[in-house]
């Protein structure tokens, strides 16, 4: 299938601005998880499914950028 230049400009665009609010959205997971596992009394369940958030941002983060990796050659 042949992509004219503007669709594939295009998709990278829509790609990197889903990549960096993915991105935005992983760094505020993290920083949860942090304070969580940083707290003088943990909440195992709240750690649990914050863990849980931060893993599966990464996957979806990860996938953007194989993506927008395979549109840059």
């Amino acid at each position: 299938m042949h992509s004219s230049p503007l669709t594939v400009i295009k998709l990278r665009r829509d790609v990197a601005a889903r990549y960096a609010r993915m991105n935005r959205l992983w760094l505020t997971a993290r920083n949860a998880y942090r304070r969580l596992h940083e707290a003088p009394i943990q909440d195992f369940i709240a750690l649990r499914d914050a863990a849980l958030r931060l893993d599966q941002l990464d996957r979806g983060r990860a996938a953007l950028l194989r993506d927008l990796k395979a549109l840059a050659d």
